[in-house]
């Protein structure tokens, strides 16, 4: 005679969480300041502020954006917060950080949504 297989996970009072209902959805960007400083090792404050003023912020629109600068060079925390406050009104999410801080971001601000209270014995 066979015996019968019982599922023990199934029947048991663990609880499941899937990641995938975790997962923010939408575009991630890197806006790299690099890009922006003179020989990729000084920012030019006059150049840096008329940047922000011409730039196309709109295309940010609903993405998540991670501002770096990958570039060996002092960047002045100024320009990171004028980088933030110009893509504030467009993109849904602003990190200091790589693509992995934004994800990691991300993450925590879906698992701090969740009530913890309701896992206690």
């Amino acid at each position: 005679m066979e015996e019968q297989i019982i599922n023990r996970v199934s029947a048991s009072n663990l609880i499941t969480l899937d990641l995938e209902e975790l997962y923010s959805p939408g575009d991630r960007v890197l806006f790299d300041i690099k890009d922006l400083l003179f020989q990729e090792l000084i920012l030019k404050e006059k150049d840096f502020r008329d940047f922000i003023k011409t730039h196309d912020w709109f295309q940010y629109t609903g993405k998540h954006i991670a501002i770096t600068c990958t570039a060996d060079a002092i960047v002045p925390t100024w320009a990171f917060m004028l980088l933030a406050t110009a893509l504030q009104p467009f993109a849904q999410t602003t990190v200091f950080g790589s693509l992995d801080d934004l994800e990691k971001q991300l993450f925590q601000q879906k698992l701090n949504l969740i009530d913890w209270q309701k896992f206690a014995l």
